[in-house]
């Protein structure tokens, strides 16, 4: 039987034009794909709002305790001291988070002194950590354990009565960030880095006179959390 001869053919690639302006979108599209890449895809990885009070009318359940009067009402929560126990108005919720924000405004009126923001752990836990915002000074406080302070930052500073201000709170690991006014102050603490289960409103709204002697108001309360 003869032999087949068989013949291998080279096959030629050649290469295909593009249009000048099909090749710049590409390359540009390329580009972007890459920095999405290298970001770790963080562009759609935004922080999410997870509450927004409005104050609106009646607060929910999960304002779960307080001491002082609270009412809220035309879109502001307002506070000042009453009942027989010697300490200023304070308004908790429930409401667990570990890195995110929490901002809000707020106002001192009358003879009020300062307005703070709390995080607590459970009940066994506690404190774990507080800004204070006063006429004369903020501070940072943390709480490594139940009962134990500790002060990352206290700065002076003036805070007119009668303004609304405003403040953000950012939590990130054992580091917290907050803006007063446009002013950033920065404090870290190990503890700063757990879980907060639930934070407060509250203050010095001016003494036992009650609402005569001065009341602490907050409105805009926005929380988002970094996934």
């Amino acid at each position: 039987m003869p032999r087949c001869a068989v013949r291998h053919r080279t096959m030629q690639i050649l290469p295909i034009a593009m249009p000048r302006r099909l090749t710049a979108t590409f390359l540009l599209l390329a580009a972007l794909a890459i920095r999405v890449i290298l970001a770790g895809g963080t562009s759609c990885a935004a922080d999410a709002v997870v509450l927004d009070e409005k104050f609106d009318g009646e607060l929910s359940k999960d304002w779960f305790w307080g001491l002082g009067t609270w009412s809220a009402k035309d879109g502001v929560l307002r506070g000042f001291e009453s009942g027989a126990r010697r300490h200023g108005p304070v308004k908790m919720r429930k409401f667990p988070l570990k890195d995110g924000a929490v901002e809000c405004e707020f106002r001192l009126t009358g003879k009020a002194t300062f307005a703070g923001i709390i995080f607590n752990g459970s009940q066994e836990r506690g404190h774990i950590a507080h800004l204070v915002m006063g006429t004369d000074q903020i501070r940072i406080l943390a709480h490594p354990t139940k009962g134990e302070n500790v002060e990352p930052l206290k700065q002076p500073g003036t805070l007119a009565t009668g303004e609304w201000h405003r403040v953000k709170m950012e939590f990130s690991g054992a580091t917290l960030t907050a803006t007063v006014d446009r002013k950033t102050l920065t404090g870290s603490n190990p503890c700063i880095a757990e879980e907060k289960l639930t934070f407060g409103l509250g203050g010095d709204s001016g003494g036992p006179e009650g609402e005569k002697a001065g009341a602490l108001e907050f409105r805009k309360l926005k929380i988002t959390a970094r996934p």
